[in-house]
Protein backbone atom coordinates (compact mmCIF):
# COMPACT_ATOMS: atom_id res chain seq x y z
CA UNK A 1 0.00 0.00 0.00
CA UNK A 2 1.54 3.49 -1.13
CA UNK A 3 2.95 5.39 2.04
CA UNK A 4 2.38 9.00 0.19
CA UNK A 5 -0.42 10.80 2.49
CA UNK A 6 -3.39 10.78 0.25
CA UNK A 7 -7.68 11.61 0.64
CA UNK A 8 -10.60 13.64 0.68
CA UNK A 9 -10.43 16.90 2.34
CA UNK A 10 -12.34 19.74 3.45
CA UNK A 11 -9.50 22.26 4.14
CA UNK A 12 -6.77 23.32 2.23
CA UNK A 13 -5.08 24.04 5.42
CA UNK A 14 -2.54 21.34 7.07
CA UNK A 15 -0.91 19.42 4.45
CA UNK A 16 2.50 20.33 5.55
CA UNK A 17 4.97 20.26 4.53
CA UNK A 18 3.97 19.64 1.51
CA UNK A 19 0.63 18.25 -0.15
CA UNK A 20 -0.57 18.37 -3.93
CA UNK A 21 -4.20 18.98 -3.72
CA UNK A 22 -7.02 19.58 -6.58
CA UNK A 23 -9.80 21.86 -5.62
CA UNK A 24 -13.05 22.50 -6.94
CA UNK A 25 -14.93 25.29 -6.86
CA UNK A 26 -18.37 27.14 -7.68
CA UNK A 27 -18.02 30.44 -5.82
CA UNK A 28 -15.02 32.82 -5.88
CA UNK A 29 -15.12 33.42 -2.51
CA UNK A 30 -14.74 29.85 -1.50
CA UNK A 31 -11.35 29.86 -3.73
CA UNK A 32 -10.39 32.79 -1.81
CA UNK A 33 -10.47 30.73 1.17
CA UNK A 34 -9.14 27.87 0.27
CA UNK A 35 -5.57 29.85 -0.88
CA UNK A 36 -5.28 31.74 2.03
CA UNK A 37 -5.35 28.47 3.73
CA UNK A 38 -2.59 27.51 1.40
CA UNK A 39 -0.31 30.07 1.45
CA UNK A 40 -0.77 30.55 5.32
CA UNK A 41 1.00 27.67 5.62
CA UNK A 42 3.34 27.78 3.01
CA UNK A 43 4.64 31.06 4.90
CA UNK A 44 4.68 29.41 8.24
CA UNK A 45 7.02 26.74 6.65
CA UNK A 46 9.20 29.07 5.68
CA UNK A 47 8.18 28.16 1.36
CA UNK A 48 8.82 30.74 -1.44
CA UNK A 49 4.65 31.08 -2.40
CA UNK A 50 3.23 31.88 -5.05
CA UNK A 51 -0.13 33.08 -6.76
CA UNK A 52 -1.09 32.24 -10.52
CA UNK A 53 -4.13 32.53 -11.86
CA UNK A 54 -5.09 34.32 -15.23
CA UNK A 55 -5.35 38.08 -15.89
CA UNK A 56 -2.68 40.76 -15.60
CA UNK A 57 -0.36 41.15 -12.38
CA UNK A 58 -2.20 44.09 -11.48
CA UNK A 59 -5.71 42.67 -10.92
CA UNK A 60 -4.10 39.00 -9.35
CA UNK A 61 -2.26 41.70 -6.97
CA UNK A 62 -5.73 43.19 -6.67
CA UNK A 63 -7.56 39.15 -6.12
CA UNK A 64 -4.46 38.80 -3.76
CA UNK A 65 -5.27 41.48 -1.62
CA UNK A 66 -8.59 39.98 -1.18
CA UNK A 67 -7.13 36.82 0.05
CA UNK A 68 -4.93 38.36 2.53
CA UNK A 69 -7.96 39.71 4.56
CA UNK A 70 -8.95 36.21 5.92
CA UNK A 71 -4.93 35.16 6.23
CA UNK A 72 -3.87 35.14 10.19
CA UNK A 73 -2.44 38.37 11.28
CA UNK A 74 1.11 37.16 11.85
CA UNK A 75 1.44 36.01 7.62
CA UNK A 76 -1.16 38.68 6.48
CA UNK A 77 1.59 40.99 5.02
CA UNK A 78 4.34 38.41 4.45
CA UNK A 79 5.89 38.18 0.94
CA UNK A 80 3.71 36.13 -1.69
CA UNK A 81 4.67 36.47 -5.78
CA UNK A 82 2.47 37.07 -8.13
CA UNK A 83 2.62 35.33 -11.58
CA UNK A 84 0.02 35.40 -14.30
CA UNK A 85 -0.48 32.03 -15.95
CA UNK A 86 0.82 32.22 -19.40
CA UNK A 87 4.28 33.39 -17.66
CA UNK A 88 4.30 30.47 -14.70
CA UNK A 89 3.42 27.82 -17.55
CA UNK A 90 5.47 27.09 -21.00
CA UNK A 91 2.94 26.80 -24.24
CA UNK A 92 3.20 24.73 -27.16
CA UNK A 93 4.16 27.56 -29.88
CA UNK A 94 1.27 29.77 -31.23
CA UNK A 95 -1.16 27.64 -28.95
CA UNK A 96 -2.72 27.86 -25.24
CA UNK A 97 -2.00 24.78 -24.95
CA UNK A 98 0.59 24.31 -22.13
CA UNK A 99 3.69 22.09 -22.81
CA UNK A 100 3.67 19.48 -20.01
CA UNK A 101 7.70 18.66 -20.11
CA UNK A 102 8.98 22.25 -20.34
CA UNK A 103 6.70 23.64 -17.75
CA UNK A 104 7.57 20.70 -15.62
CA UNK A 105 11.28 21.15 -15.80
CA UNK A 106 10.80 24.83 -15.11
CA UNK A 107 8.67 24.27 -11.74
CA UNK A 108 12.01 21.51 -10.65
CA UNK A 109 14.41 24.77 -11.66
CA UNK A 110 11.78 27.10 -9.87
CA UNK A 111 12.15 25.02 -6.72
CA UNK A 112 15.70 24.23 -6.75
CA UNK A 113 16.07 28.50 -6.84
CA UNK A 114 14.15 28.56 -4.02
CA UNK A 115 15.97 26.35 -1.52
CA UNK A 116 19.12 28.11 -3.29
CA UNK A 117 17.77 30.90 -1.68
CA UNK A 118 17.30 29.60 1.81
CA UNK A 119 13.20 28.46 1.51
CA UNK A 120 12.53 25.12 2.67
CA UNK A 121 10.24 24.60 -1.06
CA UNK A 122 8.13 25.95 -3.50
CA UNK A 123 4.27 26.40 -2.81
CA UNK A 124 2.06 27.64 -5.80
CA UNK A 125 -1.67 28.32 -5.55
CA UNK A 126 -3.13 28.24 -8.53
CA UNK A 127 -6.36 28.52 -10.63
CA UNK A 128 -6.00 26.58 -13.57
CA UNK A 129 -9.22 26.99 -15.22
CA UNK A 130 -7.91 29.75 -17.98
CA UNK A 131 -5.38 26.66 -19.24
CA UNK A 132 -7.67 23.81 -18.98
CA UNK A 133 -10.99 25.26 -21.16
CA UNK A 134 -10.78 23.52 -24.35
CA UNK A 135 -10.37 19.52 -24.91
CA UNK A 136 -6.75 19.96 -26.32
CA UNK A 137 -5.80 22.38 -23.04
CA UNK A 138 -7.28 19.52 -20.68
CA UNK A 139 -4.98 16.60 -22.48
CA UNK A 140 -2.21 18.30 -22.25
CA UNK A 141 -2.50 20.04 -18.93
CA UNK A 142 -3.37 16.47 -17.11
CA UNK A 143 -0.08 14.94 -18.36
CA UNK A 144 0.99 17.88 -16.87
CA UNK A 145 -0.42 17.55 -13.50
CA UNK A 146 0.78 13.67 -13.58
CA UNK A 147 4.20 14.64 -14.30
CA UNK A 148 4.77 17.66 -11.80
CA UNK A 149 3.25 15.08 -9.22
CA UNK A 150 5.69 12.48 -9.86
CA UNK A 151 8.35 15.43 -8.70
CA UNK A 152 6.35 16.52 -5.87
CA UNK A 153 6.59 13.07 -4.51
CA UNK A 154 10.22 13.53 -4.09
CA UNK A 155 10.90 17.35 -4.41
CA UNK A 156 10.04 20.09 -2.03
CA UNK A 157 7.49 21.88 -4.52
CA UNK A 158 3.55 21.19 -3.96
CA UNK A 159 0.88 23.28 -5.50
CA UNK A 160 -3.38 23.96 -4.72
CA UNK A 161 -4.56 23.15 -8.07
CA UNK A 162 -7.93 24.66 -8.23
CA UNK A 163 -10.56 24.50 -10.66
CA UNK A 164 -14.20 26.38 -11.44
CA UNK A 165 -16.36 23.50 -11.65
CA UNK A 166 -18.89 25.86 -12.84
CA UNK A 167 -16.47 26.98 -16.10
CA UNK A 168 -15.04 23.63 -17.05
CA UNK A 169 -17.12 20.11 -17.90
CA UNK A 170 -13.83 18.35 -16.98
CA UNK A 171 -12.45 19.83 -14.15
CA UNK A 172 -13.50 16.65 -12.13
CA UNK A 173 -10.80 14.70 -14.52
CA UNK A 174 -8.26 16.83 -13.15
CA UNK A 175 -9.36 17.64 -9.81
CA UNK A 176 -8.64 13.36 -9.70
CA UNK A 177 -4.90 13.81 -10.39
CA UNK A 178 -3.67 14.70 -7.11
CA UNK A 179 -3.51 12.70 -3.71
CA UNK A 180 -5.10 15.36 -2.13
CA UNK A 181 -8.57 16.25 -3.54
CA UNK A 182 -12.03 18.35 -2.20
CA UNK A 183 -15.04 16.71 -1.78
CA UNK A 184 -16.60 18.01 -5.41
CA UNK A 185 -13.22 16.54 -6.96
CA UNK A 186 -14.69 13.33 -7.68
CA UNK A 187 -14.75 9.45 -6.44
CA UNK A 188 -10.91 8.40 -7.31
CA UNK A 189 -7.51 9.43 -7.35
CA UNK A 190 -4.47 9.20 -9.83
CA UNK A 191 -1.15 10.13 -8.19
CA UNK A 192 2.52 9.02 -8.12
CA UNK A 193 3.66 6.49 -5.73
CA UNK A 194 7.09 6.49 -3.64
CA UNK A 195 7.32 2.17 -4.20
CA UNK A 196 5.19 1.38 -7.57
CA UNK A 197 4.89 3.45 -11.03
CA UNK A 198 1.34 5.04 -10.05
CA UNK A 199 -1.24 5.00 -7.54
CA UNK A 200 -4.90 4.86 -7.82
CA UNK A 201 -7.43 5.49 -4.50
CA UNK A 202 -10.68 5.95 -3.80
CA UNK A 203 -13.87 4.14 -5.82
CA UNK A 204 -13.63 3.48 -9.39
CA UNK A 205 -16.43 2.82 -11.46
CA UNK A 206 -16.88 1.23 -14.60
CA UNK A 207 -17.74 4.65 -15.74
CA UNK A 208 -14.53 6.17 -14.40
CA UNK A 209 -12.74 3.15 -16.32
CA UNK A 210 -11.25 5.17 -19.39
CA UNK A 211 -9.93 8.02 -17.59
CA UNK A 212 -8.40 6.21 -14.84
CA UNK A 213 -6.76 3.89 -17.32
CA UNK A 214 -5.92 6.85 -19.41
CA UNK A 215 -4.46 8.62 -16.44
CA UNK A 216 -2.30 5.72 -15.24
CA UNK A 217 -0.79 5.22 -18.60
CA UNK A 218 0.24 8.96 -18.81
CA UNK A 219 2.39 7.76 -15.36
CA UNK A 220 4.18 5.27 -17.22
CA UNK A 221 7.90 6.04 -17.98
CA UNK A 222 9.51 5.77 -19.60
CA UNK A 223 7.37 4.87 -22.59
CA UNK A 224 8.85 1.22 -23.49
CA UNK A 225 8.69 -0.05 -20.31
CA UNK A 226 8.04 -3.97 -19.97
CA UNK A 227 7.29 -4.00 -16.49
CA UNK A 228 5.05 -1.65 -14.01
CA UNK A 229 3.56 -1.54 -10.37
CA UNK A 230 -0.15 0.01 -10.45
CA UNK A 231 -0.58 0.49 -6.22
CA UNK A 232 -4.48 0.15 -6.07
CA UNK A 233 -4.04 -0.67 -2.20
CA UNK A 234 -6.03 2.66 -1.22
CA UNK A 235 -8.75 1.57 -3.23
CA UNK A 236 -12.47 0.96 -1.73
CA UNK A 237 -13.54 -0.44 -4.95
CA UNK A 238 -12.40 -1.39 -8.56
CA UNK A 239 -14.24 -1.92 -11.13
CA UNK A 240 -13.89 -5.09 -13.39
CA UNK A 241 -13.91 -2.99 -16.47
CA UNK A 242 -11.14 -0.99 -15.61
CA UNK A 243 -9.18 -3.83 -14.76
CA UNK A 244 -9.82 -5.44 -18.20
CA UNK A 245 -9.12 -1.94 -19.90
CA UNK A 246 -5.93 -1.90 -18.41
CA UNK A 247 -5.08 -4.71 -19.46
CA UNK A 248 -6.43 -4.36 -22.84
CA UNK A 249 -3.62 -0.94 -23.09
CA UNK A 250 -0.72 -3.20 -21.23
CA UNK A 251 -1.50 -6.08 -24.30
CA UNK A 252 -1.08 -3.29 -26.95
CA UNK A 253 1.60 -1.75 -25.31
CA UNK A 254 3.52 -4.76 -24.77
CA UNK A 255 3.54 -4.49 -21.22
CA UNK A 256 2.96 -6.55 -17.89
CA UNK A 257 1.30 -4.65 -14.60
CA UNK A 258 1.40 -5.79 -11.36
CA UNK A 259 -1.73 -4.84 -9.92
CA UNK A 260 -1.45 -4.42 -6.08
CA UNK A 261 -5.29 -4.79 -4.76
CA UNK A 262 -7.00 -5.80 -1.69
CA UNK A 263 -9.30 -8.87 -2.91
CA UNK A 264 -12.29 -7.10 -1.16
CA UNK A 265 -11.98 -3.68 -3.48
CA UNK A 266 -11.15 -5.63 -6.83
CA UNK A 267 -14.27 -7.41 -8.87
CA UNK A 268 -14.09 -10.58 -10.08
CA UNK A 269 -12.12 -11.09 -13.61
CA UNK A 270 -12.68 -14.60 -13.86
CA UNK A 271 -9.49 -15.44 -15.28
CA UNK A 272 -9.57 -12.74 -18.55
CA UNK A 273 -6.83 -11.41 -17.99
CA UNK A 274 -3.80 -11.51 -19.48
CA UNK A 275 -0.95 -9.01 -18.93
CA UNK A 276 -2.20 -7.75 -15.83
CA UNK A 277 -1.60 -10.07 -12.52
CA UNK A 278 -3.38 -9.24 -9.36
CA UNK A 279 -1.36 -9.30 -6.04
CA UNK A 280 -2.14 -8.23 -2.42
CA UNK A 281 -0.91 -4.84 -1.16
CA UNK A 282 2.65 -4.95 1.16
CA UNK A 283 1.22 -3.55 4.37
CA UNK A 284 4.17 -2.76 6.73
CA UNK A 285 4.36 -4.11 10.14
CA UNK A 286 3.33 -1.12 12.61
CA UNK A 287 6.71 -0.35 14.78
CA UNK A 288 5.95 -1.60 18.22
CA UNK A 289 8.35 1.46 19.35
CA UNK A 290 6.63 3.66 17.54
CA UNK A 291 2.75 2.65 18.76
CA UNK A 292 4.48 2.95 22.45
CA UNK A 293 5.71 6.57 22.04
CA UNK A 294 3.01 7.92 20.36
CA UNK A 295 0.26 6.51 23.32
CA UNK A 296 2.67 7.70 25.87
CA UNK A 297 2.52 11.38 24.07
CA UNK A 298 -1.25 11.16 23.95
CA UNK A 299 -1.55 10.10 27.65
CA UNK A 300 0.89 12.96 28.43
CA UNK A 301 -1.62 15.60 26.20
CA UNK A 302 -4.36 14.14 27.85
CA UNK A 303 -3.16 14.56 31.30
CA UNK A 304 -1.46 18.24 30.82
CA UNK A 305 -5.30 19.18 29.02
CA UNK A 306 -7.24 17.88 32.42
CA UNK A 307 -4.64 19.59 34.92
CA UNK A 308 -4.88 23.12 32.69
CA UNK A 309 -7.61 25.74 33.97
CA UNK A 310 -10.21 26.05 31.31
CA UNK A 311 -8.83 29.87 30.00
CA UNK A 312 -5.28 28.21 29.52
CA UNK A 313 -6.62 25.43 27.49
CA UNK A 314 -8.74 27.87 25.40
CA UNK A 315 -6.17 29.95 24.90
CA UNK A 316 -3.34 27.35 23.88
CA UNK A 317 -6.35 26.17 21.47
CA UNK A 318 -6.63 28.98 19.95
CA UNK A 319 -3.12 30.38 19.65
CA UNK A 320 -2.02 26.81 17.70
CA UNK A 321 -4.99 26.39 15.67
CA UNK A 322 -5.26 30.55 14.22
CA UNK A 323 -1.75 31.64 14.46
CA UNK A 324 -2.63 34.40 17.48
CA UNK A 325 -0.58 35.19 20.21
CA UNK A 326 -1.58 34.83 23.64
CA UNK A 327 -2.52 38.36 23.78
CA UNK A 328 -4.81 37.94 21.11
CA UNK A 329 -6.20 35.01 22.38
CA UNK A 330 -7.25 36.42 25.76
CA UNK A 331 -8.47 39.32 24.05
CA UNK A 332 -10.71 37.15 21.57
CA UNK A 333 -11.88 35.25 24.43
CA UNK A 334 -12.83 38.44 26.24
CA UNK A 335 -15.01 40.24 23.76
CA UNK A 336 -16.97 36.69 23.48
CA UNK A 337 -17.73 36.86 27.21
CA UNK A 338 -18.62 40.53 26.84
CA UNK A 339 -20.51 40.07 24.25
CA UNK A 340 -22.63 37.33 26.01
CA UNK A 341 -22.74 39.00 29.15
CA UNK A 342 -21.07 35.50 30.19
CA UNK A 343 -18.18 34.95 32.73
CA UNK A 344 -14.54 34.11 31.09
CA UNK A 345 -14.26 30.47 32.48
CA UNK A 346 -17.98 29.79 31.51
CA UNK A 347 -17.10 30.88 27.84
CA UNK A 348 -13.62 28.90 27.70
CA UNK A 349 -15.21 25.64 28.79
CA UNK A 350 -17.88 25.84 26.38
CA UNK A 351 -15.04 26.30 23.64
CA UNK A 352 -12.96 23.39 25.35
CA UNK A 353 -15.99 20.59 25.23
CA UNK A 354 -17.07 21.97 21.79
CA UNK A 355 -13.18 21.59 20.12
CA UNK A 356 -13.08 17.81 21.14
CA UNK A 357 -16.29 17.47 19.95
CA UNK A 358 -15.96 19.40 16.17
CA UNK A 359 -12.94 21.60 16.65
CA UNK A 360 -12.47 24.50 13.81
CA UNK A 361 -10.21 24.79 10.34
CA UNK A 362 -8.29 28.26 10.40
CA UNK A 363 -11.00 29.78 7.70
CA UNK A 364 -12.19 32.91 8.91
CA UNK A 365 -16.33 32.22 8.19
CA UNK A 366 -15.75 28.73 10.09
CA UNK A 367 -14.14 30.02 12.87
CA UNK A 368 -16.36 32.76 13.85
CA UNK A 369 -19.11 30.01 13.35
CA UNK A 370 -17.74 28.20 15.80
CA UNK A 371 -17.09 30.94 18.49
CA UNK A 372 -20.37 32.09 18.54
CA UNK A 373 -22.19 28.62 18.52
CA UNK A 374 -19.72 28.11 21.68
CA UNK A 375 -20.75 31.05 23.43
CA UNK A 376 -25.02 30.43 22.60
CA UNK A 377 -24.23 27.08 24.01
CA UNK A 378 -23.67 28.84 27.77
CA UNK A 379 -26.40 31.28 26.98
CA UNK A 380 -28.37 28.61 26.51
CA UNK A 381 -27.45 26.34 29.59
CA UNK A 382 -28.11 29.28 32.09
CA UNK A 383 -31.02 30.76 30.18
Amino acid sequence: MTSRLHGVVGSAAGLTPFGHLGWGYRDRREFHRRAAEYLTDGVRQGQFVVFVGGGSSRSLTAELTAVRKTMSADVADAPVTVIPAEQFYSFVPGTGVVDPEASVAERVAATERAVADGHSGFRAVVDATPVARTEAQRRAFARFEILVDQQMARFPVSALCAYDMAELDGAADLICLHPFVSHSGGAYRVFAAPDADVAVAGVVDAEHATAVVDAVNTAFSPAGSESVTVDAGGADHLAAECVLRLDRAARRDGRSITLLVRASAVEAIDGRLSHVRIEPPVVPAPDPVLIAELQAKVSQLHNRLASQPAIEQCKGMLMSAFGLTAEDAFELLKSLSQNGNLKLREVARAIVDEWRIDGPRPDYDRTTEFLLRARDAVRYQRG
